[in-house]
This record gives C-alpha cells, structure tokens and sequence, in this order.
C-alpha cells in the first residue's frame, strides 16, 4: 500500500522565548540556504509548504529540528484536493495543502470565506465554495482581513518563491498578472517546470548528472592547466637549495586550497574550463576541507593514480580525495535552489588539445624509457 504524501508546512512563526533574528539564521543554516532568501523570501511566504513526502518520519525529524531552533511548523496530509493559496493580511501565502487551510478554518483562525486559489487553476475565491463551514462573523466586503497578531516576527515586505522547494512550476494566482511569472513575487512552487531546466533542493545532497558534475577527461584538462601554471614559479623556486622544495610543496598546496575554498570556489585551471568544487550539497567549502582534499590527493598518488581514475566511474564524477573531503567538482552554474541545464557543455577545444598532448607526450615517454631499458640490458648482457 502506498504511503500517504504529508507537507511540512512552516507557519512563520517563532516559539515562545525566542527571537527572529535568532530564528530565521538558524533555519537557513539548518536547511543550508542564505539567510536573506530565507527572511525576504520565504518568511514572507508563510504559511507555507517547506517539504512535501510520503516519509512521515523523515518529517517528523524535519518538525523536531525545526523545533529545536525556535521555528514553529505543522505537518498536514496531502490528499486530492491539493494545495491552495490564501490571501492573509492583503497578501498571498502558500501554497498549503488544503487540509491546511481547512484546519485553520475550523479552528475559527481563518474565516471561511478566506481568500483562495488553488495551485494550477485561475481563480480566486471564498474558501467556502469547497464546502467549508463559513465564519459566523465575515469581514466586510472588499476589505481583508486582518492579519493575525504576530508572535514575534514581522513579515518583510516583499516576497518571492522559498529557494528550497523541489523543480516545480510558476503558476500565477488569478488576477495578479506578471510579465514573466518566473520573477512574480505571487509564483507558485508546485508543479513541474516547463523551463529548460530542473532545480536542485536547497539542503540536500546534489544528485548525479553529467550537467552537474564534471566529467573525467575535463577535470584531467583543467589539472592539466594548472600545472602548467605553477611551472615557472616551481622552476624558480627549486633554485633555492633545500628550502625551494619547502616552499615549492607549501606554495603548491595554498593555490588548490586558497583557490578553491575563495569567492570562485577554483583554481585558475578549473574556471578555464567553467568548473568549481563544493560540498556534497552545492556549498562553498572550507578552507579545512579544501586542504584535506589537497592532501587526499596523496593517495591517489600512492595507489597509482586509481584515486584519480575514480572521478571517470563513481556515480557523481567524484575521485577518491572527492570521497574523502565529501566534495564535488561541479559544473559553475549549478547552485542549490536554482535551476541548471539538462545537457553537459561540450568540452572547449583546448581541452582535448591539453588531453591529447599530455597523452601523446606520455606515449612518447614510455616508448623511450622502454627503449633505454631494452638498451640498457641488452648491453648488460654482453
């Protein structure tokens, strides 16, 4: 029997004896996303739906995390009638599932004759055209009601879809027309996109695909670069007798490390060919985790370079330093919460012109230590 899909749905709302400006950071650090999308973008939302699956208890581990940083948030069941927009305090929320609204509704929260709209459909309308009980007392005609007391925290101004829903569709409430409903601040988060691309949830792991993370060939093309880059100055400092090495091995070191843990989140070799390294769920990473994954490298080395081969087979490109430091090399367009292409960008010329001189120089090398070797004993022989 199939489980029943169920909404975690935050209502905006903090917990008794905490604050806003403690709450709203906690729950973007919680679900990994900025906190200013999570204060000017979805608080401005709420209620509204955070995660929609039929894992109940995947929920309730949601809820109770949730509840640990002061943020307030129910979880109702999804059935067939959807999911709905409501108009509070003059403004659109949502969407919620409907069996939302209707426990706001029968609780005496939400008049019955609320304002709604169902995701997908061009109509606003009372909710007690669905069947709902009407409130005793409705708010006079044209005009609102008024928006319920806030517990602790205002609702910003403006607002626009939470960054953290699943790939869904932009539909526009009725009567609130946009030029282009993908930047409406009324888009609705709930259907399938017909745009050219998916989106990846914000807060959790980035799945495998070859739009998403880089293939073997172009990471060995851009590590190719990079040490090409660090030729010359490596040239010049193994001058300096003893400390050359050190500093060799040092500078070495910070260029991956500085470099991949900054703003481009790359070596000079990896934005050639328009890649970075994040997380396992599309973050920057740490300038701790970018040198372990330096130093995991090592044994790649080690094990004659399979560590390195790995990033051709393991299920999202990654190589074995990748699986040790839990980083992805991704392609620079992907970021959590957005959308990113469906087709991998073709491979720049200079890339195979790298790869095929790197392995024609490899041939030519093995040819001619084979050479010496076959020399080398035919003359011991003698």
């Amino acid at each position: 029997m199939q489980n029943t899909k169920h909404a975690l749905v935050l209502t905006g709302t903090v917990s008794a004896g905490h604050a806003a400006e403690t709450v709203w950071p906690a729950l973007a650090s919680y679900f990994r996303m900025e906190p200013d999308k999570v204060s000017t973008q979805l608080v401005p939302r709420a209620p509204v739906t955070l995660k929609e699956s039929d894992d109940l208890a995947k929920l309730q581990g949601l809820q109770e995390g949730l509840r640990s940083i002061g943020a307030d948030s129910e979880i109702h069941e999804l059935d067939a009638r959807g999911s709905l927009f409501a108009v509070i305090g003059g403004k659109p929320r949502g969407p919620v599932p409907h069996t939302y609204v209707e426990s706001k509704v029968g609780a005496g929260d939400w008049s019955g004759n609320v304002e709604v709209a169902k995701v997908g459909e061009n109509e606003w309308g009372p909710f007690s055209r669905f069947g709902a009980p009407a409130a005793a007392a409705a708010p006079p005609p044209m005009a609102p009601p008024p928006p319920p007391a806030p517990r602790a925290a205002a609702m910003p101004p403006s607002f626009s879809p939470p960054a953290s829903n699943p790939a869904q569709t932009a539909v526009l409430p009725p009567a609130m027309p946009a030029a282009d409903p993908y930047s409406s601040p009324y888009a609705a988060p709930d259907a399938p996109l017909v745009r050219s691309g998916d989106m990846l949830e914000a807060g959790m792991p980035l799945p495998p695909g070859e739009a998403i993370h880089a293939g073997f060939w172009r990471r060995f093309a851009a590590y190719t670069l990079d040490n090409l880059i660090l030729i010359i100055p490596a040239f010049v400092i193994n001058l300096i007798p003893i400390l050359g090495i050190v500093l060799f091995y040092v500078g070495r070191w910070l260029y991956f490390a500085l470099m991949e843990s900054g703003p481009n989140q790359a070596t000079l070799g990896k934005q050639a060919f328009g890649l970075k390294v994040t997380d396992d769920y599309g973050q920057p990473v740490s300038f701790a985790r970018a040198t372990g994954r330096y130093f995991g490298g090592a044994v790649s080395n080690i094990i004659l370079y399979i560590g390195y081969m790995m990033a051709g087979f393991t299920e999202r490109k990654q190589a074995l330093h990748d699986l040790m430091a839990s980083t992805c090399v991704v392609f620079n367009t992907v970021e959590p919460g957005q959308e990113h292409e469906l087709e991998r960008p073709p491979m720049p010329w200079y890339g195979w012109v790298l790869n095929v001189g790197i392995i024609g120089l490899s041939v030519i090398g093995i040819i001619i230590w084979s050479i010496a070797m076959a020399s080398l004993v035919s003359n011991y022989g003698r």
